[in-house]
C-alpha cells in the first residue's frame, strides 16, 4: 500500500463534521498553485457523478484540458480523478500527494485530503468539473475553490446526520453553494425550486431553472442509442446546458459514452447494476424499470433508509438476495431480514446468477464493488 492510502486509511470515514474555516485554513498553509482551471461546481443528491462525466466528455471533445473530480470510488481511488479521458495513475497521485507537508494535513478529512490533491492535480487544466461531497456550502469543495458555474443535480433526502432532517434544511445547504451563475437541473420537488429562487434573488445570482422541456430530442435520442436509464436523460440535460452556458455547443450524436460504471449499466444481457443508496434513486430505478420484475441482489447501510428504499422497489422486485459487504456501517443481517419479512418480501442469500433469471444490483457504491469483483 502506497503513502496516500495508508494515509487516507489512518483517516477512517470519508466525511468529518462540518467546519467551514478548517479546509481552507489547511489549504492556505499548503499552498498549492492552483492558476488555470474554470469551475463548473456539480452539487445535489443524485446524479453528479454523471452530470459531471457528461460536461467533462463534452468539454474534452473540444480540445480543452479538462479534469473531473467525482467520489465515491468503485475499486481504487484512481476513478475520482479523471482527465482528458482516462483516470490519473496512482503513481502520479502519490507523487502529488507526497510534496504535500504531511504534517499540515493531520487535521484535514479523508474527503478535504482528497479535494486538496485535485487542486493540486488539476491545476494546470483549462477546466475543472469538481463534484461537491455530500454537502453544499460548507464542503470543502466550495469553501476552498472560486467557482465559476454551480451545476445542481436532483435534490432530495439524504445524509440527514450531517444535513439535517427536512428537504428544507438539506436543500438550503446544498443551493447555497451557489456561485455567481447556476443552473438549477430537473427537481422532482417543487419547494426546491422555491429555495433556489429565493436564494438566486437575495445574493443576485443568474440562475438558470431547467424542467422536463429541457430534454431534448437529441437528448433522448442519445441516451437511447445507450440504452442509458431515463434519468440519465435529466443528468445529460443539465450537463448539456452547463456546456451552453460556458459559450460552446455539438452535436449529441458525436459525444463518446459514458465511462463511469455502475451508473444503471447494464454488464451482461440479464445483469443492470446502479449504485442507488436513498429513496430518490430507488424511485428513478422504479421508473425505469417498471416493466419487469426483477431479482434484487442488494445490502445496505444501515444508515440509508433501506427500509423505504425495498418499500418503493417492491413492484419490481420477483426476490431478494442478500450480498455480503465488509463495512461497519453495513446493517445487520437479522435486520435487513426483518425489514423484508414486514414487507412480505422473500429472500435468500446471494450464490450466483442464473442465465433465465433478471438481476438488478443495487444498494450503495460498496454492494455493486463487491459484485462487480466476483463477476
Amino acid at each position: 500500500m502506497n503513502e496516500l492510502k495508508k494515509f487516507l486509511e489512518k483517516k477512517g470515514v470519508e466525511y468529518a463534521p462540518f467546519d467551514p474555516k478548517r479546509a481552507p485554513k489547511i489549504l492556505e498553509t499548503l499552498k498549492i498553485p492552483f492558476l488555470k482551471p474554470k469551475v463548473i461546481h456539480i452539487v445535489g443528491t443524485n446524479g453528479k457523478g454523471s452530470t459531471g462525466r457528461f460536461l467533462a466528455l463534452m468539454l474534452h471533445q473540444q480540445g480543452l484540458d479538462v479534469g473531473h473530480f467525482t467520489s465515491p470510488h468503485l475499486f481504487s481511488i484512481e476513478e475520482r480523478f479523471w482527465r482528458n479521458g482516462k483516470n490519473i495513475t496512482l503513481e502520479t497521485l502519490e507523487n502529488a500527494f507526497l510534496e504535500f507537508d504531511l504534517t499540515l494535513l493531520k487535521e484535514a478529512s479523508y474527503f478535504e485530503i482528497l479535494t486538496f490533491l485535485a487542486l493540486k492535480v488539476f491545476g494546470e487544466c483549462d477546466y475543472l468539473v469538481l463534484e461537491a461531497g455530500l454537502g453544499g456550502e460548507f464542503d470543502s469543495t466550495t469553501t476552498c475553490v472560486k467557482r465559476d458555474l454551480t451545476l445542481f443535480s436532483a435534490i432530495d433526502i439524504d445524509h440527514q446526520e450531517f444535513l439535517g432532517e427536512s428537504l428544507e434544511s438539506i436543500a438550503k445547504t446544498k443551493l447555497n453553494a451557489m456561485a455567481k451563475k447556476a443552473i438549477l437541473g430537473i427537481q422532482s420537488h417543487f419547494e426546491v425550486i422555491r429555495i433556489a429562487q429565493k436564494i438566486a434573488q437575495e445574493k443576485q445570482i443568474e440562475l438558470e431553472i431547467l424542467d422536463i422541456q429541457s430534454i431534448s430530442p437529441s437528448i433522448k435520442e442519445y441516451c437511447k442509442k445507450h440504452h442509458y436509464a431515463r434519468f440519465q436523460e435529466e443528468n445529460l440535460a443539465l450537463a448539456y446546458s452547463g456546456f451552453k452556458a460556458l459559450g460552446f455547443d455539438m452535436n449529441l450524436k458525436e459525444l463518446k459514452a459514458l465511462d463511469l460504471q455502475g451508473r444503471a449499466q447494464q454488464i451482461a444481457p440479464n445483469i443492470w447494476v446502479d449504485v442507488l443508496h436513498n429513496p430518490n434513486g430507488a424511485r428513478a430505478i422504479l421508473k425505469n424499470f417498471s416493466k419487469e420484475k426483477y431479482i434484487l441482489v442488494y445490502n445496505s447501510y444501515l444508515d440509508k433508509n433501506p427500509k423505504e428504499i425495498l418499500k418503493i422497489l417492491k413492484p419490481i422486485i420477483k426476490r431478494v438476495e442478500i450480498i455480503e459487504i465488509s463495512s461497519s456501517r453495513r446493517i445487520p443481517k437479522m435486520q435487513l431480514e426483518d425489514i423484508l419479512r414486514g414487507l412480505d418480501l422473500e429472500f435468500t442469500d446471494f450464490c450466483n446468477i442464473k442465465k433465465d433469471e433478471k438481476y438488478l444490483v443495487c444498494g450503495s457504491f460498496c454492494v455493486v464493488a463487491e459484485f462487480l469483483k466476483r463477476r
